[in-house]
This record gives structure tokens, C-alpha cells and sequence, in this order.
């Protein structure tokens, strides 16, 4: 199933502190074997008023891909706060 990962910037955290995190490196290598593999199948930064990242992700269950998240550094480290939700193509079944 498809998950839609929306990570937020924590308001404990600025804009300017990310900007200068992700310019060393923008993906952790976590990130970038999931991208690889297939698991997350769209990716980019939020650059509007609310900052952070959003990723389309294959998982068998929110839990599953709430799991493989948490072992992201920037994630670990609290710098977001993260929302999963499922979804289906338009014109699907709704549940």
C-alpha cells in the first residue's frame, strides 16, 4: 500500500538550521537505498511556511512504515514531527 510521509520542521528548530544541515547532505544513505529499492517513490522538501519533507512510500502497514522512518538521522535526532496517511488513486475504493 501507498503512505503519504509528511514530516514538519519542529518550531524548536529554524528554517536556516535545516537549510545548513541538508546543504552537507540532503538524503541520509537510509534514505537513498529505500529510494533504490523502490519503497519511496516520490520525494522533496516542503518550502513553504512550513518547512520539512515529504516522501510516497510502499508499506504493509502505517506501523511498518512509521519503523523504517524512526531509523532516519533527522528523525532520530527530532528535527520533525511526522504524519502517515495512506493512499489510493482517485476513482478507487474509499475506506
Amino acid at each position: 500500500m501507498k503512505y503519504l510521509v509528511n514530516g514538519t520542521l519542529r518550531p524548536t528548530r529554524t528554517r536556516e538550521e535545516l537549510l545548513e544541515l541538508v546543504k552537507k547532505k540532503s538524503l541520509s544513505r537510509a534514505a537513498w537505498t529505500l529510494i533504490e529499492k523502490g519503497v519511496i517513490t516520490e520525494h522533496g522538501f516542503k518550502t513553504g511556511e512550513r518547512p520539512g519533507f515529504v516522501f510516497v512510500m510502499e508499506g504493509s502497514s502505517e506501523a511498518a512504515v512509521r519503523s523504517t522512518i524512526a531509523l532516519f538521522p533527522l528523525v532520530q535526532d527530532g528535527w520533525f514531527d511526522i504524519e502517515v496517511d495512506p493512499v489510493t488513486p482517485f476513482l478507487t475504493e474509499m475506506r
